[in-house]
């Protein structure tokens, strides 16, 4: 085990009551999740074999090009779902105070949503869309319905909530969490609302958070993307901002701000959106490891990767929530990745997200849960 990890081990120990006197407000989306896996076959006594990674059920979807074709699934179970609600669970079940604005459903809270951590405290501001994931060992493809979702926009948000009651939450968390951006077409919108409404007439604060995740915004135009960018930079003058992003994310990221460059390694490019950025702080992480830029530090930590996962939607969300979670106890940055590896491993090893003490006890036992990936 390396000094870096048995610093972060530590810090936990020393620092996890402080948990339960932080208060975040995370939102906005929410989805009904049902995750299933894709068939490739099936013999004469009902048996199934699955297609094992997104490459193979592609090869079969090419050869059906120019005629139709059926795809069995068999459906795993049916879970709540959406960026929001699945990281405010996790920080819920680290033991962390959770404002959850999200969709969960108008008029009455869908049952499926109780599910969440007793931590979350529910605002809910319209109804939830609905995603179908297919789920195979290297990745997922999610296909979403969100019709619902995209007519929440700002003034729908005032007029459900109110906005004193949006202002106490947003001032008087120690951490914002406004993530899956693509999921919901007036993001950027509420953006602007919550500036020019909440952040501005109120004091600035360093010492408070602002988290933002994209999500795989591959069908939006260049001019949404970059009108985001530009108010994610806004928030940095009234909160410390942490800007997070997967690898595909980051790539698309990197094309769609700087489209005359060269795709560089991925260090390379986190460290030149880094310094383009008004950000405090950037993440990507990948499959098998994660990286941070902040003013004066850079960090990299590996993944605790594993071949089978028990569940992998939600993986990132519990990655978001881990890192949120490190930046609220005061780790340094490389600490900060170890605490969200290590909540992203737990989760997609056990199907739900650990508390302090699982997350401590699986950073203790980091070396002999770490798995190779396949080549």
């Amino acid at each position: 085990m390396n000094n870096v990890l048995n610093k972060t081990i530590q810090s936990l120990r020393e620092r996890k009551d402080l948990l339960e006197t932080k208060v975040t407000t995370i939102g906005i989306d929410a989805f009904i999740d049902k995750i299933v896996r894709v068939v490739h076959s099936k013999d004469d006594k009902n048996e199934y074999t699955f297609f094992n990674d997104i490459a193979q059920f592609g090869r079969h979807l090419v050869t059906k090009s120019g005629m139709s074709c059926g795809i069995e699934i068999c459906e795993r179970f049916t879970k709540l779902g959406g960026n929001a609600p699945i990281m405010a669970n996790a920080l819920g079940y680290a033991g962390i105070k959770v404002n959850s604005v999200c969709a969960f459903g108008i008029p009455e809270v869908d049952p499926i949503f109780k599910d969440l951590s007793p931590n979350c405290v529910l605002y809910t501001i319209g109804n939830p869309g609905y995603t179908t994931a297919l789920e195979f060992n290297d990745g997922k493809i999610m296909l979403s319905q969100r019709d619902h979702l995209h007519r929440i926009n700002w003034q729908a948000l005032k007029d459900v909530m109110g906005i004193d009651k949006l202002r106490e939450l947003f001032t008087k968390s120690d951490l914002i969490g406004l993530v899956n951006w693509n999921g919901m077409i007036h993001f950027n919108e509420i953006f602007k609302g919550i500036l020019d409404e909440i952040l501005e007439p109120a004091v600035p604060d360093k010492n408070k958070f602002v988290f933002f995740d994209m999500a795989d915004f591959s069908e939006r135009t260049i001019e949404d993307i970059c009108e985001a960018v530009e108010l994610i930079n806004k928030f940095n003058n009234y909160s410390s901002v942490v800007f997070g992003l997967n690898e595909n994310e980051a790539i698309l990221l990197y094309k769609a701000l700087f489209p005359e460059k060269d795709m560089p390694e991925l260090e390379e490019l986190g460290q030149f959106m880094y310094d383009n950025l008004s950000v405090d702080y950037l993440v990507i992480h990948t499959l098998t490891d994660s990286l941070a830029w902040s003013k004066n530090e850079f960090a990299e930590a590996p993944s605790l990767y594993v071949k089978s996962p028990k569940l992998s939607t939600g993986g990132g969300d519990n990655f978001n929530a881990g890192l949120c979670l490190g930046f609220l106890l005061g780790l340094d940055l490389a600490g900060a990745l170890y605490a969200a590896n290590g909540t992203s491993g737990y989760y997609v090893r056990n199907a739900q997200s650990p508390t302090i003490e699982n997350l401590i006890e699986t950073l203790e036992s980091w070396d002999n849960l770490i798995e190779a990936p396949s080549i």
